[in-house]
């Protein structure tokens, strides 16, 4: 079987360095070894970032793989909410015979942040939002993402953020053997867990005379093997036929 990244090897995510790609299969895994899981909250799928495919290729094909992801990046003492809403791009053979992808799009919500600026629930609210820097490797088997979170809240402005589009967050979550399920077969539509500890993120920048506060607050910066994100991904896709 072939792995589409690792946001599909994750989509892992971390809310102050959430990120979120994990290697899942793009290739649909075996169904035999699929086990629904009763209790999944099974999400709408969007397929409205599917790109336009290369020339030449055959749209039967080539299909648009959406990942959906949602969980917790644990940096220092903060716990952080992520949700990415859809990573979307496109794969299939290129006219030679060789592997071919294009990229789609990200979406990611906009959360609060539990405690708020100060940690104690008390002070000026905060909300985070993820922003991918680069086009991922969906083919590639480490699964990273290049991410900024941005922060926002009274005081914070326009450009505060966890890592910069120069020094990004790199974000490689990686799927956690014997989590898949297959959840329905028409449509395709696969679950699974991810899991990064590796990860590591920087002080805020950009957060004006709110920097020292908000460093403390989420125990930044925070060194690889300090952190621990982990996610449920979910993931379908549509032939181009069928779109």
């Amino acid at each position: 079987m072939r792995k589409t990244s690792a946001l599909l090897a994750a989509a892992g995510i971390v809310a102050a360095t959430a990120a979120m790609p994990v290697a899942a299969n793009a290739a649909t895994p075996e169904p035999a070894a699929a086990v629904p899981a009763a209790s999944a909250a099974v999400p709408t799928f969007d397929y409205r970032d599917c790109p336009q495919l290369p020339a030449g290729v055959d749209p039967a094909e080539w299909r648009c793989e959406v990942l959906v992801s949602e969980g917790t990046a644990t940096i220092g003492g903060a716990v952080l909410p992520f949700d990415f809403t859809a990573v979307t791009h496109a794969e299939g053979p290129m006219p030679d015979g060789t592997p071919g992808q294009v990229f789609g799009g990200f979406r990611a919500a906009r959360l609060p942040v539990p405690g708020g600026q100060s940690g104690d629930g008390h002070g000026p609210k905060l909300w985070i939002q993820p922003h991918l820097t680069a086009a991922p490797d969906f083919y590639s088997q480490t699964g990273a993402m290049s991410l900024t979170f941005q922060l926002t809240g009274p005081r914070l402005g326009r450009g505060c953020s966890i890592g910069t589009d120069a020094a990004p967050v790199q974000v490689a979550a990686a799927r956690v053997p014997g989590s898949t399920n297959w959840l329905s077969q028409d449509p395709p539509i696969i679950t699974f867990q991810v899991l990064d500890q590796t990860f590591s993120a920087p002080e805020v920048s950009g957060c004006g005379r709110a920097a020292g506060e908000l460093n403390r607050r989420l125990g930044l910066p925070s060194p690889s093997g300090s952190n621990r994100l982990s996610a449920t991904a979910f993931y379908s896709f549509r032939t181009y036929d069928q779109l």
